[in-house]
């Protein structure tokens, strides 16, 4: 599928923005469920420094270069994908798999991911693909989409006692619930064309992928109850949403900050 992605994220501040170091995460790499074709990241007022993460992400530091009272950052460009059926294999080269057993503030193995996570640790000889995707399942019927419920420092944790949630937690609850069986696993944001009806597939999505010994790694989606497809768009991946998240930073000055997001994928073929 080829796939034209058009994101654009505006602040507006009521007084000048004075300066701000935004990382961004925003660039899709070619691999073996996409090819990128073409991609451009544009921000009038601020300069952008390229580099790669420790994960291989491709990053950019944004500075604001003189006070503004808008900022906005532009992401366009065209993605080949393929369907893989979630398989999307080996980097190289790859960081150690242990590091994917890390806990972070938002995968924090607390007693209700411990629980949440026995359900599915059965005999030693299980089929893990089939654990993962039990696992896959049990967020999706534990844990309701409900956008507004939970917010970016929300743990994986807490959406899962108060049973509510959005992508963003149903992937910090995968990664919590399969470190604790021992089973490597990250975060993973980007796009998705379609989905099941939720709103947040217009925008940004967030998915988890564990490791398989005879596949590598391999992508779940809780909120879809799906492994991705031909219609998602790899864009980063980090141990959390802090670090795969598209942007993230501090500044100073500007006030009150109003946000706006829009994405959209016109002539999807």
């Amino acid at each position: 599928m080829l796939i034209r992605i058009e994101h654009s994220t505006s602040y507006e501040y009521s007084e000048p923005l004075l300066a701000t170091t935004q990382y961004l995460r925003m660039t899709p790499l070619s691999g073996r469920t996409q090819a990128v074709e073409s991609w451009a990241l544009t921000c009038p007022g601020a300069s952008a420094a390229v580099w790669y993460d420790q994960y291989g992400n491709v990053c950019h530091t944004l500075t604001v270069v003189k006070p503004v009272d808008r900022l906005e950052i532009r992401v366009s460009g065209l993605v080949r994908t393929r369907d893989t059926s979630g398989v999307v294999g080996v980097a190289s080269p790859e960081l150690p798999l242990m590091l994917y057993l890390r806990e972070t503030p938002a995968t924090v193995a607390t007693d209700a991911v411990r629980d949440f996570a026995s359900r599915f640790n059965g005999a030693p000889d299980r089929d893990r693909i089939e654990v993962l995707h039990e696992i896959m399942l049990g967020i999706a019927d534990t844990v309701s989409y409900k956008p507004g419920e939970t917010h970016v420092h929300t743990t994986g944790s807490e959406a899962l006692e108060q049973g509510s949630g959005v992508c963003q937690d149903h992937a910090h609850i995968f990664c919590a619930a399969a470190r604790t069986l021992d089973i490597p696993a990250r975060y993973v944001s980007g796009y998705m064309t379609h989905g099941l009806g939720h709103d947040a597939h217009a925008a940004s999505h967030a998915w988890a992928e564990a490791f398989v010994d005879s596949l590598g790694w391999v992508g779940f989606d809780p909120t879809n109850r799906a492994c991705p497809d031909e219609s998602y768009v790899r864009t980063a991946i980090g141990l959390d949403y802090s670090e795969a998240s598209p942007i993230r930073g501090v500044r100073a000055g500007g006030g009150d900050e109003t946000m706006r997001v829009s994405v959209s994928f016109p002539n999807q073929q």
